[in-house]
């Protein structure tokens, strides 16, 4: 039996995130913290040999990427499927500014309710269709190999719901932590997902 093993990983630490920005199809650099949790889970996976390497095709993705891979002579594929949830207007604004200024839609994200949609923005139900898409294509060019996946906070708990089989209203209830480590093994055409959101190499950072 073949098994097919993903590695999942979300950017690390961003200028927005300390900021409290919503930054889904907007770029923002990493902070030097971001660079250190990218480096350490790099020193995690210093022994796995992978075949490929994707990404979003954001700079903060693929700058993570590069970490992690060190001296592998590996070049990571940037894939817009993989990109972060498309905020709309909400885009480089604070939480709280939203909260005050978009209250009804604000309030079904809050909610998790699947109509909830960032004006000119994605719903869930759109990402997670296109995440999903984007890691069968993986699963389907590397059967039976190894490869890293960096993506995004909203994008990974699209993708991780599908794969867990769990509604659009539970999107949210996992932790995505920025270079938090999750495993994926597809054995049969079946993912299983045995390692979620662990940050053990992230510690003292």
């Amino acid at each position: 039996m073949k098994v097919t093993r993903l590695f999942l990983t979300r950017h690390g630490q961003t200028v927005t995130n300390t900021e409290g920005r919503f930054c889904g199809h907007s770029e923002t650099d990493l902070t030097a913290k971001g660079e250190d949790q990218a480096r350490a889970l790099g020193k995690r996976l210093a022994k796995e040999k992978f075949e490929a390497i994707y990404t979003s095709d954001f700079s903060r993705a693929i700058k993570t990427a590069a970490f992690i891979a060190g001296n592998r002579e590996l070049t990571p594929r940037a894939e817009p499927a993989l990109r972060e949830l498309h905020y709309g207007e909400w885009e480089l604004e604070k939480g709280g500014d939203v909260a005050r200024k978009w209250r009804t839609q604000y309030r079904l994200m809050r909610h998790e309710d699947p109509s909830w949609r960032p004006p000119g923005g994605e719903t869930v139900a759109e990402v997670r269709a296109r995440t999903r898409q984007a890691f069968d294509h993986i699963v389907e060019a590397h059967t039976g190999k190894r490869v890293l996946v960096v993506s995004h906070g909203t994008a990974l708990n699209c993708l991780i719901s599908t794969l867990l089989e769990m509604p659009e209203t539970h999107v949210f209830r996992i932790d995505i932590a920025n270079c938090g480590l999750t495993e994926v093994e597809v054995r049969e055409g079946r993912p299983y997902v045995v390692r979620l959101n662990d940050t053990a190499h992230l510690a003292g950072i």
